[in-house]
């Protein structure tokens, strides 16, 4: 009898024990989980402001990489913890103790002493020694995964498709989530087993390695994002993105547009990316040559077939901004138009005439059939202005809103037709009477 006594309250005990270890670790998930989000992007996680250069210690000049991401924990070791940019691998760290990575980010290397509370020093080092997992074998068992609709699918329609959409390509502030796993698996692995910084994404670490790496086997089923779509949302963008992100206009001029070229009364305009690079994309080379408000900026031709992702940098950098004020897709989407949006304006355009290339005879069917149904039959623009003025006046505008469409608004972009036909469209549109 004292022996089962005695067994009993050591059960007793070892569950009175067992109780705040349990909490301890759960104590201890949340702090890797945290620090797996400052790991990704402190600033945003713990809404303290980036320094305004760029990190001193980041010294690579082969990658174009913007200011504020060289102060990323991310950005210098990796999604796989194994370094970037010639940085030092942070694997060697698992298991360490926390208080000297503590001491490691408060060094003259990392100067993090200032920028962060001790708070979140501790939990990034708890990331640094407990929250990293083999980043390569995930993505090969996501490989081999065979996700089902009745299993992991149901769990990202219920838990994830309210913010993402059951596509996952709802949130404009990321990319797809197909295209994201499929590109970038490591980081889509790291924010499945964390969550998004500053967000309340739900983090999957706690329910095992397993299960991150069949949401990502199961992300990786998700469409593509429309590339033509994107670059058409980017040539709006280029338009006027203020109108057509629904943001409010700016205040005051862009830092970077020449005051002798400014309009006094419209601050909002020298934002708009057609304002310095044209509408026909040279620049003041082009269209805007001899024009009173010439800004002196060279053209953006020279961009066409570059890599996206370098021309997102470039937008985001300190003589464009555009981070500030522009959602991740709105960004990429700009960069897309750039990069493969372009188009050779002199091909449909005689520079000399201004007047279309194209046939008026053969565009006035393609006119009344695609276009008289918002415009009337005379090319109804504005309630004083024509579409004839307006196409006559500055063919190269006419010609973008007609491949692209108007920012914020339904007008259909005509992208994808034979250039012909929008040739002979605009030829037409130049013959119409300059009246209502």
């Amino acid at each position: 009898m004292k022996r089962v006594a005695l067994a009993a309250l050591a059960a007793v005990m070892t569950g009175l024990a067992a109780a705040p270890a349990v909490a301890a670790a759960a104590a201890d998930a949340a702090s890797i989980v945290r620090g797996g989000r400052l790991y990704d992007n402190w600033s945003r996680e713990s809404k303290e402001r980036l320094p305004n250069h760029p990190n001193p210690v980041f010294k690579t000049k082969q990658v174009r990489v913007a200011a504020a991401d060289t102060w990323r924990c991310s950005e210098c070791h990796g999604w796989d913890y194994k370094g970037r940019h010639g940085v030092a691998d942070i694997r060697g760290r698992r298991n360490a103790d926390p208080a000297a990575i503590v001491a490691v980010l408060k060094d003259a290397n990392h100067d993090y002493a200032e920028l962060l509370h001790e708070s979140d020093r501790q939990d990034l080092a708890n990331f640094v020694a407990y929250g990293q997992v083999d980043m390569q074998a995930l993505v090969e068992a996501a490989k081999r995964a065979k996700p089902s609709a009745a299993t992991t699918g149901k769990f990202f329609a219920t838990a994830c498709a309210a913010c993402h959409g059951l596509d996952g390509g709802s949130l404009r502030e990321i990319p797809p989530l197909g295209d994201g796993a499929r590109q970038r698996p490591h980081e889509v692995l790291h924010v499945i087993l964390n969550g998004h910084p500053g967000g309340r994404m739900p983090a999957l670490r706690t329910l095992g390695e397993e299960a991150a790496a069949r949401m990502l086997a199961y992300l990786q089923t998700l469409p593509n994002a429309n590339l033509v779509a994107s670059i058409v949302n980017g040539g709006r963008l280029y338009d006027d993105w203020q109108i057509h992100s629904g943001g409010p206009g700016q205040a005051l001029p862009h830092p970077a547009y020449p005051p002798k070229a400014y309009y006094a009364n419209s601050p909002a305009m020298t934002w708009r990316c057609k304002e310095c690079h044209g509408w026909d994309y040279k620049g003041s080379q082009g269209e805007y040559a001899s024009g009173i408000h010439a800004t002196g900026i060279k053209g953006i031709r020279a961009m066409a077939g570059i890599d996206p992702d370098q021309i997102a940098t470039v937008l985001r950098n300190g003589t464009h901004l555009y981070g500030a004020v522009l959602k991740y897709r709105d960004l990429l989407d700009l960069a897309n138009f750039v990069s493969q949006g372009q188009t050779d304006m002199d091909t449909t355009i005689d520079p000399r005439t201004r007047l279309s290339r194209g046939d008026a005879g053969r565009g006035a069917a393609h006119y009344r059939a695609i276009c008289a149904g918002c415009h009337g039959l005379e090319g109804h623009f504005t309630a004083k202005r024509t579409l004839s003025r307006e196409a006559r006046a500055n063919p190269w505008e006419s010609l973008h809103k007609m491949l692209n469409g108007h920012p914020d608004e339904a007008m259909p972009a005509l992208r994808e037709l034979d250039r012909k036909v929008i040739a002979d469209i605009l030829a037409h549109i130049q013959g119409l009477p300059d009246k209502h």
